[in-house]
């Protein structure tokens, strides 16, 4: 009798799920792997310093002014020395001030997304989960949604009081006062750059969550089940594949990290479903191929060598792939040890993220652009882009050896691109755009959370002001929160993109000609909010939670698509094994 065949896995494969291990297994194994050196340097990187530089930011600029004001004094009085160097302190200042603006701003954001708002989305999570086990499952999605929107606004009263007491607290407690940098008293202006940040961001949060009430308030339409309508007169068919997370392993008999061994071995639940769609575009050719994230397990190289080489054999569906990253492609530090800690300026997050650009590079690097930020037009193609100047070679030199330099180029790169447009092919009039909602982190625990950062925003507004055309938008991370009472507070929290109203703010007055595409939850379904049409895709790998989890699927959507509208007409699940 053999003992046992190595290719149906062992417990190694187990190590990251929490079915066969169990939470608390996993946990207690994370806090010994845990890596207690590299944790306070991240935390400095991550938290410490963007505070000290926005709390530090009204200390400089009283510093400089008084330095202004005393320009008099060191130049002896003179009538013409005196205001040649007053012009040059004030055009230092105005060189400099755009340039220290946008650090400062740059920090407070990032505090912002990874400190401010995802406390806040805790919160109204928990009120959220509380209300609903208190009034049982009968809710109707109207009511539910009625009741999802009182406990956000009462989140936010909640986080305006908070906000207030923490920059109240602060400024009685500590007696902040803006210092004087000239004395170089390094202690006290670090204590009183801490504090003002604290104050600083109290204000903030108060004041945004003022915004977030408002916003709650002004968005009437609840998030419903969507009901097929009838069909816009003299609208084109066009047929979308949708396929999301997939979850490619680079290993012949690997397994997934969430399934192990629980879930499918390999890579045939893609394979099974590139054969489906070569039939399926052979009986009723498909206008496009879309892949919302997660396309790979862990964003190694060998799990993108692997996918390029399962769509070597498909050229009909390469040239109608569009895809975005996911989490599991950019933010997995190590697929074996959930306690890892990655430090923001690592090799390893860097040369992710640039594997994901080399795929979308060989995929559709001509027919994918860059956004104009100034006039919302359509900038240089990402292949024209990527070879600029050195950036080539930049980035050639992180791939072979890692560089300092490499890295930093990556961090441009990663930022300058998103959102990505694939403009009306010739003979269509809708588009694609793609949107990069994966928020920065660098340990487990975080690395599902999203965020569709300002910068992203403000660029797919100005997409959607200055065109009329129809727009499929991608991204990974769900963009509202399903309406079933049965979604847990783990994947509400862990799960969750934190500025999801930010985003639907964007779309909605576009709402007639836009659809949205999404995966990240393994939930098979299609909603309605502010007639915002969004489609949630199962996994093609791991299919959706529930009855069907483990047995992949994807869907064939129908659009019927104007001049400038944009309609699901009908959509059809197509099961891989």
């Amino acid at each position: 009798m053999r003992i046992w065949d190595l290719r149906r896995g062992d417990d190694d494969d187990d190590r990251t799920n929490p079915h066969r291990r169990g939470v608390r297994s996993l946990l207690a194994s994370a806090l010994l792997e845990f890596n207690y050196l590299k944790a306070p340097i991240g935390f400095l990187a991550l938290f410490v310093v963007p505070a000290l530089l926005i709390g530090a930011a009204p200390s400089l600029a009283i510093a400089y002014g008084r330095l202004i004001l005393h320009a008099p004094e060191l130049a002896g009085r003179s009538l013409i020395v005196t205001p040649v160097i007053i012009l040059i302190l004030i055009a230092i200042a105005v060189w400099l001030s755009g340039r220290v603006f946008w650090v400062a701003w740059n920090n407070f954001w990032h505090l912002h997304y990874s400190l401010v708002l995802p406390v806040f989305v805790v919160l109204r999570e928990v009120l959220r989960g509380g209300a609903e086990k208190l009034r049982g499952r009968s809710m109707t999605a109207e009511q539910l949604d009625s009741s999802r929107r009182i406990c956000a606004v009462i989140a936010a009263v909640i986080f305006v009081g908070g906000g207030l007491t923490v920059a109240t607290v602060t400024e009685t407690t500590l007696n902040i006062r803006f210092l004087d940098v000239v004395d170089l008293r390094w202690r006290l202006l670090t204590a009183a750059a801490l504090a003002n940040a604290a104050v600083i961001l109290g204000l903030s949060a108060a004041l945004e969550s003022l915004f977030w009430i408002w916003r709650e308030l002004s968005l009437n339409s609840p998030v419903l089940d969507w009901a097929a309508a009838p069909t816009i007169p003299g609208a084109a068919a066009i047929r979308v594949a949708h396929l999301s997370d997939l979850h490619i392993v680079g290993e012949r008999y690997g397994y997934r990290m969430e399934s192990g061994t629980d879930g499918p071995r390999g890579n045939q639940p893609l394979r099974s479903a590139l054969r489906k769609l070569r039939a399926i575009h052979a009986a009723a050719p498909l206008d496009r191929v879309v892949m919302t994230g997660d396309i790979t397990d862990a964003g190694t190289r060998a799990e993108w060598a692997a996918f390029l080489d399962l769509l070597r054999g498909c050229p009909e569906l390469r040239r109608r792939l569009s895809l975005v990253p996911g989490n599991h492609d950019v933010n997995i530090i190590d697929r074996t040890n959930p306690a890892r800690l990655d430090l923001p300026w690592s090799a390893g997050q860097s040369l992710r993220k640039l594997r994901v650009i080399l795929a979308l590079d060989t995929l559709a690097g001509e027919r994918t652009h860059l956004v104009d930020r100034v006039s919302g037009g359509v900038g240089p193609s990402l292949q024209d882009y990527l070879r600029h100047g050195d950036r080539a070679r930049n980035l050639r030199e992180l791939a072979d050896r890692g560089t300092m330099h490499g890295r930093r180029e990556m961090t441009k790169v990663w930022e300058a691109i998103f959102p990505l447009v694939e403009p009306p092919a010739p003979g269509a009039s809708h588009g694609v755009i793609l949107l990069n909602s994966n928020a920065r982190s660098h340990f487990a625990l975080t690395n599902a959370i999203g965020v569709v950062g300002p910068v992203q925003l403000r660029a797919l507004r100005l997409i959607l002001q200055t065109t009329q055309n129809p727009w499929v938008i991608l991204l990974h991370h769900q963009v509202v929160e399903y309406p079933r009472v049965s979604v847990t507070l783990r994947e509400r929290i862990g799960l969750a993109l934190i500025n999801a109203s930010d985003l639907v703010a964007v779309l909605a007055p576009h709402s007639r000609r836009l659809i949205v595409l999404h995966g990240h939850r393994h939930r098979d379904w299609i909603g309605v909010c502010g007639n915002i049409v969004l489609c949630s895709a199962p996994s093609t790998s791991l299919g959706a939670d529930g009855i069907d989890k483990y047995r992949g699927s994807f869907h064939i959507h129908e659009l019927a698509v104007g001049t400038e509208s944009l309609q699901l007409t009908a959509t059809e699940r197509v099961n891989v094994s």
